[in-house]
């Protein structure tokens, strides 16, 4: 009789308990390494990096804001997405929101992502550009009149890499020029 108590197979048992418990912590580590190669970019950057062009209409006295190239504008970073324009000869400004998130303990919006080819096209309420008698034609709109010389700039709101708020310029336009 030998000096160990225990049940027949305890050491297989054991064996076996070893080889999930290594499956499991290969498992966990490729998920970490994976998420490190796949985020890990946004993770280095502190807002993306992302192309708009701006293109002004003078007769429909609407400008539109495409966005061309680099990064897609995503929730899981942006809080909003704004299109600030400025009166040239008033300096008023307006900001046109073209994504946000929503109040709540989610803080998920609606119209994400924004990417290459996606576009906000923004009036002004002076004409009426397709002859229907409403004057706010564009998907937005803002309080004056839209002109040669006004600015306009394209400003992500988010957090990349803590949980601090920034706010980044990454485009800016003036229209007529």
């Amino acid at each position: 009789m030998s000096g160990r108590l225990g049940f027949v197979g305890d050491e297989r048992g054991l064996a076996v308990e070893r080889w999930v418990v290594w499956l499991v912590v290969l498992a966990i580590t490729a998920a970490v390494v994976g998420s490190v190669v796949y985020f890990g970019d946004e993770f280095r950057r502190d807002s993306p990096n992302a192309d708009f062009s701006v293109s002004f209409d003078g007769d429909a006295s609407a400008l539109t804001v495409e966005h061309v190239g680099g990064d897609s504008i995503s929730d899981r970073t942006t809080e909003r997405l704004l299109v600030v324009v400025v009166d040239g000869s008033t300096g008023n400004s307006d900001e046109v929101v073209w994504v946000s998130d929503s109040a709540g303990p989610t803080k998920r919006g609606g119209g994400y992502p924004v990417r290459s080819g996606d576009s906000l096209r923004i009036d002004d309420p002076s004409v009426d550009s397709d002859g229907d008698e409403n004057y706010l034609d564009a998907e937005r709109s803002v309080g004056f009149h839209l002109e040669d010389g006004d600015s306009v700039r394209v400003v992500w709101e988010g957090s990349m890499r803590s949980s601090e708020t920034r706010s980044v310029t990454l485009a800016n336009a003036t229209l007529g020029s």
